[in-house]
């Protein structure tokens, strides 16, 4: 085997757990999932992110405008929910806004869509 190579292999291999170790967060999952067709306003809205990060802001854009939505917990966490998110008929973005660990702004935004219940 090539020495030069072993070498090459040996630092990239250092160095592939410490870039990922600096990667921006991303959304894993939000329940209701984006996209969600509903007929009532869900209880709680939650986010939760690949890495513990720190929400800084969770916004409602409707028809009708925006409004902040209060979530918990405050700090890092994986986590996050937002109590009766109290969602208008139509369609709704709310619209996430975080900083990740290695400090990065990272933000996004779901989609769910609130019709009237069928008779």
């Amino acid at each position: 085997m090539n020495p030069g190579f072993s070498i090459t292999a040996a630092i990239a291999m250092a160095i592939v757990p410490a870039t990922s170790a600096l990667a921006h967060t991303a959304l894993k999952s939000a329940s209701p999932a984006s996209g969600s067709v509903l007929t009532q306003s869900p209880p709680v809205l939650t986010l939760t992110f690949l890495q513990p990060t720190r929400l800084t802001s969770l916004m409602l854009v409707t028809a009708a405008g925006e409004r902040a939505l209060p979530f918990k917990p405050g700090g890092s966490a994986r986590t996050f929910s937002a109590a009766r998110p109290g969602l208008a008929r139509g369609r709704n973005e709310i619209r996430w806004r975080a900083l990740s660990q290695d400090g990065h702004v990272v933000e996004g935004s779901i989609i769910l869509v609130l019709r009237a219940p069928k008779p």
